[in-house]
């Protein structure tokens, strides 16, 4: 299926983890994809290497965001390569695992910088080029709505992009640009060996998931994929939790 063929994807985070899977699905339905990525030019190139097998187009592009030269670096990049972006997905996270009463600001800043900020400045940047029809979807969590253990820098930055996409979805629906966060439970990727308690919390968060297993990055990337498809345009400023049901019981 090639239904998102002469379509640009811009894609935060876009080597690795949920990031890398969605860069690889929305390539995979025909789209021209740029995977950004701040440090691990490994997994770009691994990424690279399935997209060459594959005859995808994805484009690594090295730039940590937080950073304002690398950050136009990467901007005039996008500019040189392509005059429109039809989707906009911040997958792109990081932070200090510890809890509240242990982070100090430099944590925080840190983790605002990478989770909100940044992304932030791409989209105010990149927005001229989303024409009507466009999509921007932001990756979430749980830890934006719920407390969990060491998350609270991550968790409360999580919050905060959930609420600043509501007011992007609000400003551009009248220019036909639909904004959504998908919220997806726990997924195992490299991005959960930070964790101090990684195997208790695989082993709980397996437990009480309803549905009996763990989302996987390639399920998320399915959801990104159908919000960004035209029978979505009337889902506007919504948080979509793709979790197995793990957040339904008390």
């Amino acid at each position: 299926m090639k239904d998102f063929a002469g379509k640009t994807a811009v894609v935060t985070g876009g080597t690795r983890g949920i990031g890398r899977a969605i860069s690889l699905h929305l390539a995979r339905r025909g789209a021209r994809v740029f995977s950004l990525y701040a440090r691990d030019r490994k997994q770009a190139e691994a990424l690279e290497e399935i997209a060459r097998l594959e005859d995808l187009s994805v484009t690594c592009l090295r730039g940590d965001l937080t950073d304002e030269e690398k950050f136009q670096g990467v901007v005039t990049a996008l500019g040189e390569a392509t005059d429109t972006v039809d989707f906009l997905v911040h997958s792109a996270a990081s932070g200090v695992h510890r809890n509240a009463m242990e982070l100090t600001p430099k944590h925080l800043a840190w983790t605002f910088n990478v989770n909100v900020f940044a992304a932030h400045n791409l989209i105010r940047t990149l927005s001229p080029k989303l024409a009507p029809g466009g999509r921007i979807v932001g990756v979430t969590s749980s830890g934006g709505t719920r407390v969990i253990p060491y998350y609270a820098a991550v968790g409360s930055s999580k919050g905060a992009l959930e609420s600043l996409f509501r007011h992007y979805a609000v400003e551009l629906a009248s220019k036909g640009i639909s904004v959504n966060c998908v919220c997806p439970g726990l997924v195992v990727t490299d991005a959960v060996e930070a964790f101090p308690d990684k195997e208790r919390r695989i082993e709980v968060a397996t437990r009480q998931t309803p549905s009996g297993k763990l989302t996987t990055p390639e399920a998320v990337a399915e959801l990104v994929g159908f919000l960004c498809s035209e029978p979505a345009a009337q889902i506007i400023g919504q948080t979509i939790v793709i979790d197995g049901g793990k957040t339904l019981p008390s």
